[in-house]
């Protein structure tokens, strides 16, 4: 399994973000006349953020012989995806067994023994250690998401795609003193039968939305005094060189822009009959075998004949055997956790299970909802809910009761406009809302303890986008949903437009087209200018770093999304509920609007992280309790009688080899992202971490 690592101090929690390697397991924890030793666990499943795992332990007495045993351990996960790492809570034992020829006597004083002491504890585990050990297969959604292509626009320049959300709406702003875009995430005002956009610290016009962009050095004084007040409140970017203005490119429907720098260029993936554009920052690929191109668009595939002809549908298990070829570590390996029966792809669609965990504060967690008029539900088909359809909130409809949820927490009302109080329940129906709802996502939040002072509640990545389509994740339903509009504007979910790509360390990122500052203040102007795009429930993304595994990372200038700032380079972010006060959260730090509260560790004492210094991390336990250690020469040893013997002929070799392989690619794995970590804010154009 992906290491445990158990930690002796705070001090040292708060290191952990920026230790590579050193602590290892296994740990120890101290009792009366000696030690435990407990080894690197194996998980056997997870589910409704409860783990199962055996683990190897010895009990070491003064004057003693260890004496080797397995723990079959059930515990709650708390997660910091921040940080990826996972608390282990409520720690329980569920079976002991010592097949170390332990007399009858002993084995109950031993039993005994670690039932008493193993449960006062937290375990931390690396996130993607644990990942690497788990089996994916049989936690696949059932629902079924919409796969049809986007409008797909190739361009061979500098270009920029301006997503409006059907046809253009322009309201007037009273305080500009112009009529104002108010569906597109990208600022857009009317003077005198032109349409001005500004992106990037630059003007563009054109006597029509959809075409004719050209820049505007000069724009009239009534458009260019609203500059002044896009660039107040932290949101001042530099202009876009002159030499690099992009082309405007306009879409009124669901479109995503692909392009090249200049005629596009191949390059091959050292893997047989597969090429990839190199003068691209997009996921585009050339089959030299059919002569198709590939490209990947929010986790889906499609193919085409041209690079501007039609595009279709490729399911992932489809796709040419060459593209699970690409090693890792080379240039296009970030689209791995695309292609199924990848390591990457596993452990992406065991990523998507995890929860952001948070303890909510039942006296003190609170929120408000507003609507457009009256309150208007619609049904949900297939179920007994209804969801409200004139307010910016999420809000259901059940029977006599209303339920709301905010930033990855459930309230509850026997009103639709409240007062509302924390939900301790769910919907019954919640789980069947299907995903051509626009509140499908709230499936994805959850409630899995009560006490009288908080409810432990989590939301997986699917509340933020990220959904499992078979062996692979993607980014979206794919459905077009209606916006309300009616004297207000509220946005659905969209899938497309962005660009998003994904990587391990920060989920789904925006695209290199939409991520160097062009709508940066669409999204960031306050004066309400612009909805902010795809994760419509905050995004699930740190700052658009498209290429985590491969080189040719995309460093961007600070990007602010509806005012919040959710760029690593600043606050390394992307947990929701740091966006409360009335939460708490593994990961909560000091800073505006972050609960400060620290979770009690004073229960690690007596947990030694380097205690187990000295101890070679090589026992295994086999799902039977068998005890096995790996040699320097890579055989196996079986512990029986006390002693390590050739193994017997229930030993599964196989399994075993995956266990010992997995583990090792669980450390690399955490190593990566702990560099990643501490390095992202010097990243440049130039380097990257690839995945090895």
């Amino acid at each position: 399994m992906r290491c445990y690592r158990i930690f002796l101090s705070i001090s040292l929690l708060i290191l952990l973000p920026f230790l590579v390697k050193g602590e290892e397991w296994p740990c120890t924890i101290a009792i009366k006349n000696g030690n435990i030793v407990i080894y690197q666990p194996e998980p056997q499943s997870f589910k409704n953020n409860l783990l199962s795992a055996i683990a190897a332990v010895s009990i070491n007495l003064q004057g003693k012989d260890p004496v080797f045993g397995a723990i079959w351990i059930n515990a709650m996960m708390s997660t910091d995806r921040d940080s990826r790492m996972v608390t282990l809570e409520s720690l329980t034992i569920g079976q002991v067994k010592f097949p170390d020829g332990v007399d009858t006597s002993r084995m109950d004083e031993f039993k005994h023994l670690l039932e008493t002491e193993l449960p006062k504890h937290n375990y931390e585990v690396a996130l993607d250690k644990l990942l690497a050990e788990l089996d994916p297969s049989g936690n696949y959604s059932a629902d079924t998401y919409k796969n049809d292509p986007p409008k797909i626009i190739f361009e061979e320049n500098t270009s920029l795609l301006v997503f409006i959300d059907g046809d253009p709406k322009f309201e007037r702003d009273e305080k500009l003193g112009l009529d104002k875009l108010v569906n597109s995430p990208y600022f857009m005002v009317n003077w005198k039968k032109k349409h001005y956009l500004y992106v990037g610290g630059r003007w563009f016009q054109s006597s029509s939305v959809t075409s004719g962009w050209t820049y505007d050095n000069h724009p009239p004084k009534p458009v260019s005094k609203i500059e002044h007040e896009l660039n107040t409140g932290g949101n001042k970017i530099s202009p876009i060189p002159l030499d690099s203005l992009p082309k405007i490119v306009v879409s009124l429907v669901p479109a995503e822009l692909i392009q090249s720098s200049g005629k596009p260029s191949f390059a091959p993936v050292t893997v047989a009959n597969l090429l990839y554009m190199s003068n691209s920052n997009d996921n585009i690929f050339m089959d030299i075998a059919s002569q198709d191109y590939y490209v990947l668009l929010s986790g889906r595939w499609y193919k085409s004949k041209e690079l501007h002809g039609n595009w279709v549908y490729v399911d992932p298990g489809s796709l040419p055997r060459s593209f699970a070829q690409i090693p890792e570590g080379s240039a296009k390996d970030i689209v791995l956790a695309s292609v199924p029966g990848t390591e990457a792809a596993k452990e992406a669609v065991l990523d998507a299970q995890v929860p952001q965990t948070a303890k909510v504060e039942r006296d003190k967690a609170s929120t408000s909802v507003s609507y457009n008029g009256e309150p208007k539900f619609v049904s949900i088909d297939g179920t007994d809910l209804s969801y409200a359809v004139n307010t910016a909130s999420t809000v259901l409809k059940e029977g006599g009761s209303f339920y709301a949820v905010d930033d990855g927490v459930w309230f509850v009302s026997n009103s639709a406009k409240g007062p509302w109080q924390v939900a301790t329940s769910r919907p019954t129906d919640v789980d069947k809302i299907p995903p051509s709802v626009p509140v499908y996502n709230t499936k994805y939040v959850y409630i899995y303890d009560v006490t009288p002072s908080v409810v432990y509640m989590g939301y997986t990545p699917g509340y933020t986008g990220c959904y499992i389509a078979g062996p692979t994740v993607v980014f979206g339903t794919g459905y077009p949903y209606s916006p309300w509009y009616g004297g207000a504007y509220y946005p659905r979910p969209v899938t497309w437009g962005f660009g998003m790509s994904y990587n391990p360390w920060t989920g789904w990122s925006m695209g290199f087209g939409v991520s160097v500052g062009f709508f940066h203040f669409g999204f960031g102007y306050n004066f309400g200018g612009g909805w902010w795009g795809p994760p419509v429930y905050r995004p699930p993304f740190c700052y658009p770093y498209s290429h985590v595994y491969g080189p040719r990372p995309v460093v961007v200038n600070n990007v602010r999304i509806n005012n919040f700032n959710n760029n690593v380079l600043n606050n390394r972010s992307g947990n929701i509920y740091n966006n409360r006060n009335d939460v708490i959260s593994r990961n909560n730090r000091v800073g505006p609007g972050r609960n400060t509260g620290v979770v009690n560790r004073a229960d690690r004492q007596g947990i030694s992280n380097r205690a187990g210094q000295g101890i070679r991390d090589d026992i295994h336990v086999d799902q039977r309790g068998n005890i096995y250690k790996r040699t320097e020469n890579g055989q196996w040893q079986q512990r029986q009688n006390n002693q390590w013997n050739a193994p017997g002929g229930n030993m599964n070799r196989q399994q075993l080899d995956r266990q010992f392989n997995e583990r090792q690619r669980g450390r690399q794995q955490a190593q990566n992202f702990q560099r990643f970590q501490g390095n992202r804010g010097g990243m440049n154009r130039g380097g990257g971490f690839r995945r090895r």
